[in-house]
């Protein structure tokens, strides 16, 4: 039975009973001229593999139940995963892959009761009662009455029995269907949306009556539509006039908002079924929301991966509620016409000489079990399948089932699926498909003939030992999209063993060394708070364990302590100078001005450690036991806290760095909020990206797209670099809408990164030049003597309001009320964002 259970797995054929001898301990020795080959399948001739893997029927072949027991899998897993590091040794991790996926099938159809693994060689098994597994029926053949049937009742189903006619027509009515009844809140669905066209604007506006929506096409209005405040509206454009436009407090704006989000979301499968990151999230939001195990896999780089985990992070709800609303409307059509079943078909594609599925070489007409994506594509009609392929050519397969209405996801009038293309959109499902037909066409069609996204891809399907390497080679389009900000799930998701990262010669931080002051009444409170002479006020630096950062932190981070109070008097943010930061803002705003930016258009803010040295509740600092298999870090963190266990819970400032667990220092991270840097970027972006998915405008939740950023603002960029080079360290450069970044809190998140009165402001169009009047988060006032004494009503870290400056700023006090709150906008009637309904 083991000998079975190895040649299915290895899948090894032309070995049979005569080329087999007894040898010591009863085992069994292959011998024979011929040399044994390995298929794509277990070979159902060989007589042991069918205790595993066998013919059930005339062309059907499948797995089937063996007599191991649950235990018996359990301990061969852990025997099979120790041998990963051999296989990755030797350069081919793939096989080890496939390996295991066939063990995983031969794990899903053990259902032995007795240990067989201590029992001796020879030992008698009996195998279990062949109990074949409940199949639905097989698809007619070919031409026959029956198909059809299906094709008119599949027909009729799409088409409203003749009522819908184009694309656009049953697209308008499934994505005005599916935003009405979606229950995620209207801010959810827009930030799921965002890209090309949603951005923050769209959500953080309505409500607002100073701001309008007009519309890109007035038939289909979900199409998308501009924000424009009410004063850039010019009359002499058709589009801006009164009857066109939508104001933002109109109730019509927000049921126009989630038409637009819809339509982007659907956006993502009309540019392909597996060729972008929202589309890829997609694929794993119904695994989770339909609890799809025995799926095709999708194999990519990890900087997919991550980016897919992101998307996942931010929009995983609203993802499944897209999902399932689609079902349910499509269930409730399929009933009420009485649809039980759909005959359908699906080609499957692939070049010359790239990897195949293991049944590749099976005949027509032959059934076998396929796995598909959780979400897959299949036509009603066979002819519409057959003629692309004639446009497409190349080698290709088609795949013929018969879908019960349980498996079906969507149609075009309910969802996610082509029109012209007869379009089902289904779940796997778990029965057998046919191989309906198999062309070897002529070379593929000329690239102008196809879409952008047929050219796209990202990843590959988890099939065999080319897997990982095209995955890697395959990814380049999402790669050189730029990088994403860290995602705020990272923290509790299972991580790689941190590798120790080397410092490049590009990074040197600037090495400050102007000494504190004794003389200076700040500058002497701040060196006796060191020194453990004073306790910790309410306005020193803290994370949000209440830790309070200590000389023994400053002097591994190798931090000068007058950064600490640059840092709190608003003098200069981490790694600056106060010299360098009034330059630093003052060339910002050049080279906007230079790019076509005015500073009336921009409100620029610092984020992250540089302003408030320790890092969010999404990062936190690792312990000893994180550090397994990097001596080097976990000696580092020692240096650093020793035995004691008071220690941050957050990140601060160039940690990561200092540890050697991060190749750069801590980055400057700005935040650049401009409706028109974002417009003038989508025009770069529509007049150079035109073959790259839309929703990658926006990678990242609302933050501009890094290439993007660059290309369309060469001053900025050449700015960017040149500071960089300066400073030491890497710019971070989010660009969001006037708006700023999503409010996350109106979903109930704790970590958000909208506009806060507690921002470090460097300009903004009613604080113009803000580092010439810097706020200081010193909740302290001075005594005649100029000594510093605690405010009589402490206010937390994050409030803190400027009462006292250091000597050299206290000719040019900062202004007390010059952050201007957003315009309070009245809530939205659909921000049902309920808590309780996480899945």
């Amino acid at each position: 039975m083991f000998l079975g259970l190895h040649y299915a797995l290895t899948a090894t054929h032309s070995v049979t009973v005569d080329q087999l001898v007894l040898g010591a301990w009863q085992s069994l020795i292959a011998i024979g001229d011929s040399a044994a080959s390995h298929g794509p399948l277990p070979d159902a001739a060989n007589p042991f593999v069918r205790t595993f893997y066998r013919q059930i029927e005339p062309h059907v072949f499948s797995w089937v139940d063996n007599p191991i027991p649950p235990g018996d899998i359990a301990i061969m897993r852990r025997q099979l995963d120790s041998l990963r590091p051999l296989f990755e040794q030797l350069g081919r991790p793939d096989l080890h892959d496939v390996v295991m996926e066939r063990f995983g099938q031969v794990a899903e159809h053990a259902t032995g009761t007795d240990p067989l693994l201590p029992r001796p060689p020879g030992d008698h098994v009996t195998l279990p009662e062949s109990t074949p597994e409940p199949r639905y029926p097989l698809p007619p053949p070919p031409g026959s009455q029956e198909r059809i049937d299906h094709q008119r009742i599949g027909e009729a189903l799409l088409t409203d029995d003749g009522r819908i006619t184009d694309t656009s027509q049953a697209k308008t009515i499934a994505i005005q269907a599916i935003a009405a009844r979606m229950r995620s809140s209207t801010p959810e669905l827009v930030l799921a949306a965002f890209g090309l066209v949603v951005g923050t604007n769209m959500g953080h506006r309505l409500g607002d009556g100073r701001y309008v929506l007009v519309p890109h096409h007035e038939q289909y209005p979900s199409i998308g539509a501009d924000v424009l405040r009410v004063d850039e509206l010019d009359l002499a454009n058709p589009r801006h006039r009164p009857n066109k436009v939508v104001r933002m407090d109109d109730p019509r704006a927000e049921t126009l908002v989630r038409w637009i989000a819809v339509s982007e979301v659907m956006g993502a499968w009309s540019y392909g079924s597996n060729n972008n990151v929202r589309v890829l999230a997609l694929q794993e939001a119904a695994k989770e929301e339909f609890g799809l195990t025995r799926v095709l896999e999708w194999q990519t780089n990890p900087k997919v991966r991550d980016a897919v985990s992101r998307e996942l992070a931010y929009n995983r709800n609203a993802l499944r509620d897209f999902l399932r609303t689609q079902y349910e409307l499509t269930q409730e059509v399929l009933a009420s016409r009485g649809i039980t079943e759909v005959i359908a078909y699906r080609a499957l594609t692939w070049q010359e000489g790239s990897v195949q599925p293991e049944w590749a070489g099976l005949n027509v007409g032959d059934t076998f079990e396929a796995r598909h994506r959780p979400l897959a594509s299949w036509a009603a009609d066979r002819q519409i399948v057959a003629d692309w392929l004639e446009k497409r050519g190349g080698r290709a397969v088609i795949l013929a089932d018969r879908k019960p209405a349980r498996d079906i996801l969507s149609i075009p009038t309910t969802g996610i699926g082509f029109f012209a293309q007869k379009e089902l959109v289904t779940l796997p499902g778990d029965r057998l498909v046919t191989l309906d037909g198999v062309f070897t066409g002529k070379a593929p069609a000329a690239a102008a003939e196809q879409t952008a996204a047929s050219n796209v891809t990202i990843g590959v399907p988890v099939l065999d030992d080319a897997a990982e390497t095209l995955a890697d080679d395959a990814a380049t389009t999402l790669a050189n999209a730029g990088e994403a900000p860290e995602s705020p799930a990272n923290d509790t998701a299972e991580r790689p063993t941190p590798v120790l990262q080397e410092a490049g010669d590009r990074w040197r931080p600037l090495t400050i060394t102007t000494p504190l002051d004794p003389a200076d009444p700040l500058d002497s409170r701040i060196i006796r708070i060191l020194d453990g002479e004073e306790e910790f006020p309410s306005w020193w630096p803290r994370d949000d364990s209440g830790y309070a950062i200590t000389k023994r932190d400053l002097d591994f981070l190798g931090i000068n302590p007058v950064q600490v109070k640059w840092m709190l008097t608003g003098e200069a943010p981490m790694g600056m100078t106060p010299a360098l930061y009034q330059r630093f803002g003052t060339e910002i705003l050049e080279a906007l001005r230079r790019d076509g930016i005015e500073p009336s258009q921009v409100d620029i803010r610092l984020k992250g450690t540089g302003a408030v040295f320790f890092a969010g509740i999404h990062k936190t600092l690792p312990r000893e036991e994180d550090l397994v298999g990097s001596p080097e870090a976990t000696r580092r963190l020692r240096e650093w806290f020793g035995d004691s266990q008071d220690r941050p819970l957050r990140r601060p400032y160039d940690s990561m760095w200092r540890l050697g667990l991060e190749p750069v220092p801590s980055d400057v991270d700005l935040d650049i909020n401009s409706t028109a840097v974002v417009r003038a970027a989508r025009a770069h972006w529509r007049a150079h990206h035109s073959d790259r998915y839309p929703g990658d405008f926006m990678g990242g939740h609302g933050y501009l797209d890094k290439q993007t950023v660059m290309g369309a603002f060469s001053a900025l960029a050449e700015w960017a670099n040149r500071w960089e080079g300066e400073l030491g360290r890497p710019l971070s450069l989010g660009v969001f809408e006037s708006s700023g970044p999503f409010d996350a809190s109106l979903l109930g998140r704790a970590l958000s990164s909208h506009f806060r009165d507690t921002d470090w402001i460097i300009h903004r169009p009613d604080t113009p030049m803000a580092w010439r009047t810097p706020r200081s988060k010193i909740a302290v006032s001075l005594n005649s003597q100029g000594a510093a004494l605690e405010s009589s009503s402490p206010t937390a870290p994050a409030t803190i309001t400027a009462l006292a400056f250091p000597r050299s700023l206290r000719n040019n006090p900062s202004r007390t009320d010059s952050d201007s709150s957003p315009q309070p906008r009245p809530p939205s009637k659909m921000q049902r964002n309920d808590p309780s309904r996480g899945r």
